[in-house]
C-alpha cells in the first residue's frame, strides 16, 4: 500500500497491474474510493470532499408540501389561496383536492418516474390533457369529467391568478367530456312511499327522517342538522290580503355556507309533517331527528341508515334520503306549481334542475292527454260504426 504526501489519508493498492486509490481519515473510518490518479480532476474533487467529510451522493428529501416554480405542484398549492377556493364547502373542496392530487401523482410518461406535479403547466397540451382523460373515461366517465373540471382549476390558476400561460394556450378548451343523466336517487313511487309508512309508524326515527326529507325537501346535512329552534311562528300577509299564522322551519342550509352563509329557508309546516312531528319531544332541544338514545344523527350516517330502513320496509336498494329530495321538487312540478317556486322552496340556486323537474311533469301530463285524445276518437268511431250497423225495422 503506498501512500502519497501530498494527500494526507489517501493511498493506493495495486490490483491485476491496475492502481485504485482510496481514502481514510483514520483507522475507523469508511473507506472511500478516489477516481483516477493524484492530479486529475476528477480526484481532486472527490478528495476534497472526502476530506470535508462531504464524499457520496447528498440524500433528496421531499418536503411536504414542496413545488418547483410554474409547475402543476405550484398551482394547486397557490389555488388553496384563492378567494374562489376559500368560498367552496368542504365537501367540494376534499373531492377536489382528491382528483388533483391523483393528477399530480400521475407520470408523465410511463418510462420516467417524472410525475405532473414537478412538470411546468406550460409543458401540458391538448394531445396529453386528451390521452388523460381518455383513459379514465373508458373506466368511468363520470370520473373522467370531475378529473377534467379539477385540473380546469389549475389551469385556470395558471392563466387567470399567475399568468403563466396566455388564455389562447389553454389545453382543456378542445377537450369536452359528456355523462349519461344519473339515474341514482330515482324518486319514489307512492307505492314505494306506501310501503315505507306502512313498515314505520309516525314517532319512529325511520319515520321522522322520512318526514322531513320528503316534506322539507331538503339536503341530508340540512335535516340532520335541524333543530327545534328552527320552528318559528310568524304572522304572514297573503297575496289576497289576507293574515295568516304560519309554522314554518326557518334555516339556512349547509351547501356554500362558506360562499354566502348558506341560502335562507321559510319552508311551512304541512299537515303531513305536522302529524310525524307532532308526537316528538321538543321539551330538551336540539335537533329535530334523534336516534333511540335521543342522540342527534351525523349527517353521513343517514345514508347508511335509510338503507337500513327501506330494507327494512322490503323496499328494493336504490331509494335513497337524496330520492326523496327528488320525489318532493317532482311533487310540487305535478301539482302545476310555478318553475321559480320550486326552485325557491327546494333552494336550488338555478333553473337547470328545477327545469328538469317541470319538464318530467309535463311530460306524463303530454302523455296523459294523448291518451285521452287516443280514447275519445277511438270512441268516437265505435259509435259511427254502431250507428252505421242500425236496420230500420217498420
Amino acid at each position: 500500500m503506498a501512500k502519497h504526501p501530498d494527500y494526507p489519508g489517501a493511498s493506493s493498492r495495486l490490483v491485476n497491474g491496475k492502481e485504485y486509490w482510496r481514502f481514510r481519515a483514520n483507522r475507523h473510518a469508511r473507506q472511500i474510493t478516489l477516481p483516477g490518479q493524484p492530479g486529475d480532476g476528477a480526484f481532486e474533487i472527490a478528495y476534497r470532499r472526502a476530506v470535508e467529510g462531504r464524499a457520496g451522493s447528498a440524500e433528496i428529501v421531499k418536503m411536504p408540501g414542496r413545488a418547483l416554480p410554474r409547475t402543476f405542484g405550484h398551482a394547486a398549492r397557490r389555488l388553496e389561496t384563492t378567494m374562489e377556493w376559500l368560498d367552496f364547502d368542504e365537501a367540494t373542496q376534499r373531492k377536489n383536492l382528491r382528483l388533483i392530487e391523483r393528477f399530480l401523482e400521475m407520470q408523465v410518461d410511463p418510462d420516467y418516474p417524472l410525475t405532473w406535479r414537478d412538470t411546468p403547466v406550460e409543458h401540458l397540451d391538448a394531445d396529453r390533457l386528451r390521452a388523460i382523460i381518455e383513459g379514465i373515461f373508458l373506466a368511468n366517465r363520470t370520473v373522467a369529467k370531475h378529473l377534467l373540471v379539477a385540473i380546469k382549476k389549475l389551469l385556470w390558476v395558471a392563466i387567470q391568478v399567475e399568468k403563466w400561460i396566455k388564455p389562447q394556450d389553454d389545453p382543456s378548451l378542445s377537450i369536452r367530456v359528456r355523462v349519461p343523466k344519473s339515474t341514482k336517487n330515482p324518486a319514489w313511487p307512492i307505492a314505494i312511499r306506501e310501503k315505507y309508512e306502512e313498515r314505520h309508524p309516525i314517532g319512529t326515527p325511520a319515520r321522522t327522517c322520512y318526514a322531513l326529507g320528503f316534506w322539507l325537501g331538503n339536503r341530508r346535512g340540512d335535516i340532520a342538522g335541524l333543530e327545534w329552534d328552527d320552528l318559528v311562528s310568524e304572522e304572514i300577509e297573503l297575496f289576497d290580503g289576507s293574515l295568516a299564522l304560519i309554522e314554518a322551519f326557518a334555516f339556512r342550509q349547509k351547501k356554500n355556507r362558506n360562499r354566502h352563509g348558506g341560502r335562507a329557508m321559510f319552508i311551512p309546516v304541512v299537515d303531513k309533517l305536522a302529524a310525524a312531528l307532532d308526537p316528538l319531544d321538543r321539551s330538551k332541544g336540539g335537533t329535530v331527528l334523534k336516534n333511540g338514545y335521543g342522540n342527534p344523527f351525523s349527517e353521513k350516517s343517514l345514508t347508511g341508515m335509510m338503507q337500513h330502513w327501506a330494507r327494512q320496509a322490503g323496499i328494493p336498494d336504490g331509494y335513497t334520503l337524496h330520492g326523496l329530495r327528488r320525489t318532493f321538487g317532482t311533487y310540487l312540478a305535478e301539482c302545476n306549481i310555478q318553475a321559480r317556486a320550486i326552485m325557491d322552496a327546494m333552494g336550488h340556486s338555478s333553473m337547470t334542475v328545477t327545469d328538469e323537474y317541470v319538464r318530467e311533469a309535463n311530460k306524463k301530463r303530454i302523455a296523459v292527454d294523448i291518451a285521452m285524445a287516443i280514447n275519445q276518437r277511438e270512441e268516437k268511431r265505435d259509435q259511427m260504426k254502431r250507428r252505421a250497423n242500425l236496420k230500420v225495422v217498420r
